[in-house]
């Protein structure tokens, strides 16, 4: 469906103030055009904030055209909303006096939350910081029922649609596969990730893979680690036992510029790989370490190497196998090239 035939089969609720959350620009999404399209449906006080989570502000110039007022989501300046399965809520000061809470996204494979969009772009995007240090934390991430791909009996999707719940979200726009979705959030996330091909079915099992990653996700370590966490942790790759992991990013942010970003990689640096007491020992605080607990457990099964890495000395100081060289130079000749892991994921299929 396009932009337009899916606001008019599902229009958004207007009146009074009218807040939209939007994602930032680790998400391949025309934020720029989705505004626009809301523009004739939304009318009086309208403000759109984009929604950092624990990520790096935006730069002026990788900000997204708006016919609103644009804001950047802080997530030390927020009001409580209310507390979810032990997690204390909370939301942008911001949104927190909206009438009307809408959010824009997309839909992706995601690690924990089985699919990104949803309410996903208000309870994370615009979450307050101890609200993300809770729902992240490793016993949440690790949590049985929390997969990729997966939204029923999902706790983590749970969690974070009962977190939207209290904020007030009440409609979203989401982008899936090229098609768009309008609508009450858990409904219409449903719908466009049932509509996705996710899966790529692989008949043998190759030694090594090669996971070339989107420009928008290659822009830091933080970013791109998903797409061998993806791959790595998903329920049967098609992968010998020990396969060599070879993700292709560029990574100009190194290990990332954001809070999040940060706390992962201090975790990372004070540890050494393959950092098993991530997993076995006391669980690491803080947004963005869940991040670390991944390729923990990632590297118990497959080593990694990043590969195209602009400057691979940030990643080395922190424990990471970096090299600037193509991953063809590396890889074995029949290695599996994974061309976009955040679209269609390969699974051993005989």
């Amino acid at each position: 469906m396009t932009l337009a035939d899916a606001l008019l089969a599902s229009p958004p609720p207007s009146g009074g103030r009218v807040r939209i959350a939007v994602p930032d620009g680790t998400r391949p999404l025309d934020v720029n055009a989705a505004l626009h399209a809301l523009r004739p449906w939304v009318a009086g006080d309208v403000r759109a904030v984009v929604g950092l989570g624990l990520h790096r502000a935006m730069r002026a110039d990788e900000l997204p055209g708006s016919p609103f007022p644009l804001h950047q989501h802080d997530p030390d300046d927020t009001v409580p909303t209310a507390i979810v399965d032990g997690i204390p809520g909370g939301i942008s000061r911001a949104v927190a006096d909206a009438d009307v809470l809408l959010g824009v996204g997309i839909v992706e494979l995601h690690q924990y939350a089985g699919f990104s969009g949803g309410h996903k772009a208000v309870a994370v995007g615009l979450g307050a910081r101890a609200t993300i240090d809770a729902l992240h934390h490793r016993d949440r991430v690790t949590a049985p029922g929390v997969r990729l791909g997966r939204l029923e009996g999902n706790p983590f999707r749970a969690a974070i649609d009962g977190l939207g719940e209290a904020a007030g979200c009440r409609w979203v726009l989401l982008l899936a596969g090229g098609r768009w979705f309008a609508g009450e959030p858990r409904a219409t996330l449903a719908r466009a990730a049932a509509s996705l091909d996710c899966w790529l079915d692989v008949p043998r099992r190759h030694p090594a893979a090669i996971l070339r990653v989107p420009t928008k996700k290659a822009v830091n370590f933080y970013q791109a680690s998903r797409a061998a966490t993806y791959l790595g942790l998903s329920d049967d790759p098609p992968l010998v036992a020990g396969a060599t992991l070879y993700l292709d990013a560029a990574c100009p942010e190194g290990m990332g510029e954001g809070d999040g970003e940060r706390a992962f990689a201090a975790v990372l640096a004070a540890g050494r790989a393959p950092w098993g007491a991530l997993l076995d020992g006391d669980a690491p605080v803080g947004g963005g370490t869940q991040r670390a607990v991944m390729i923990a457990a990632t590297l118990r099964r497959h080593p990694l190497v990043v590969t195209g890495v602009r400057d691979p000395a940030p990643l080395r100081a922190c424990g990471i196998d970096a090299t600037s060289e193509a991953a063809e130079a590396l890889a074995p000749a029949d290695s599996l090239v994974v061309t976009d892991p955040f679209a269609r994921l390969p699974r051993y299929a005989p």
